[in-house]
């Protein structure tokens, strides 16, 4: 770990004073960046993103919000390591940062004494292997996909691969593919969850009619329903990130 972490901290006034205040006198953190409004915060990371080592970030902000920073970040791959600090603790909040590389998210009235902690914590933690691994993901699921008969031009196949990938980096997900991974989808394509449902079961019914029997067999075994002769959108798609997670020798709780 370096001596001294060097910290931008994006939020209000008031926050950033108490957070400067704590971390005064601290010999490992240093607030040594702050700004009060998105725009500000996206030029300090332009301009000084090497030598910043976290970014403590609310997602309410005025001129650019948080998510408008995270993009930023991710389309210049800038691997400032990000802890998200804000009063949101909805479900789909949380979802929608996942597409992020985000070391820890802290609700804002925690205990200072817990953002030290994660602020050192996140130094020590590597870039996400799932970020850092997440083209070879993407090609070994393409050609999995394509090897179970599914083209990719239908809807549904882009549909199931973002989920895959969701429920592969955040495997909390994978028991609740209705409540969350559908509107995650749904919000990311401007689309409802219902018709995100429809989609992936569109794509699952082509796959089966011209995939690759023996494949089917071997990765779904006894988990297709042979009266139905396909496995149920659920079955695909925790079957589909649990085989992947076996290939790369990831264990998904």
């Amino acid at each position: 770990m370096k001596n001294v972490i060097n910290v931008l901290v994006v939020d209000n006034e008031k926050s950033i004073k108490m957070i400067k205040e704590y971390f005064s006198s601290n010999q490992v953190v240093s607030i040594k960046y702050e700004a009060t409004d998105g725009l500000k915060a996206l030029n300090i990371i332009k301009e000084y993103h090497k030598d910043i080592d976290v970014i403590v970030l609310d997602t309410i902000l005025p001129l650019l919000d948080g998510f408008g920073i995270l993009k930023y970040m991710k389309q210049e791959n800038i691997n400032c390591k990000t802890i998200v600090h804000s009063n949101f603790n909805n479900t789909s909040f949380i979802t929608s940062l996942s597409i992020y590389d985000i070391s820890f998210f802290l609700y804002k009235n925690i205990d200072l004494k817990i953002l030290e902690e994660r602020i050192i914590d996140s130094v020590n933690i590597p870039i996400n292997n799932e970020i850092s691994n997440n083209q070879a993901l993407k090609k070994g699921l393409s050609k999995l996909l394509h090897d179970l008969g599914m083209p990719s031009h239908i809807k549904g196949y882009q549909y199931i691969r973002d989920s895959i990938e969701l429920m592969y980096n955040n495997s909390e997900h994978l028991g609740g593919i209705t409540k969350e991974v559908y509107p995650y989808i749904a919000e990311k394509y401007n689309t409802t969850a219902s018709r995100v449902e429809r989609a992936i079961r569109h794509a699952i019914e082509v796959s089966w009619t011209r995939g690759d029997y023996d494949l089917m067999e071997e990765i779904f075994g006894h988990s297709v329903d042979f009266d139905r002769a396909k496995p149920t959108n659920s079955e695909f798609l925790a079957t589909i990130t649990d085989k992947l997670a076996m290939d790369n020798k990831v264990k998904l709780p």
